[in-house]
């Protein structure tokens, strides 16, 4: 059982966007990013507990962002359009949502996990961060300093 439960895990991992994995054309025009900056890519939904206490979080750190060099991107899958836009109003978030509510882009993506926050420069991923944490706006302040983009000295 847990030779089964390990494969399923892993292969899980090879249809998943992985660190140092390019995103295809047609995510990229979906997100409609560019190479330059830096997008913080949050998967969420209204029916995931740690996402509505997160979102505030993110919602809090945007502001401090420099927008010409990063972007946080909400990915909305709830698949009732009409409650996931219910739920984005309810929490006020300051920053851009895309509606996947076919399941698009969450399907490439394939987190383990939700929440789910990719972070993607050039077109590739290159830190993520699955499942609820506390301060989720301090660990993305401090990933995006580990990171060392020298144009990030902002934070």
């Amino acid at each position: 059982m847990k030779v089964l439960i390990s494969l399923f895990f892993l292969s899980s991992l090879l249809f998943s966007y992985q660190k140092g994995d390019k995103l295809s054309q047609d995510i990229q025009d979906k997100l409609t990013i560019k190479n330059d900056k830096v997008y913080i890519i949050d998967f969420f939904a209204s029916w995931c507990v740690s996402c509505k206490k997160e979102l505030p979080h993110l919602s809090k750190l945007n502001p401090t962002l420099d927008k010409k060099i990063t972007e946080i991107i909400g990915i909305d899958v709830d698949e009732d359009i009409k409650k996931g836009q219910s739920f984005q109003k309810e929490l006020d978030l300051n920053f851009r949502v895309i509606d996947d509510f076919k399941s698009e882009i969450i399907k490439e993506f394939n987190p383990i996990g939700m929440p789910a926050i990719f972070f993607i420069k050039d077109s590739k991923v290159v830190d993520s961060i699955v499942g609820a944490k506390d301060k989720i706006d301090t660990i993305i302040k401090q990933k995006l300093k580990n990171l060392k983009w020298k144009y990030l000295s902002y934070l």
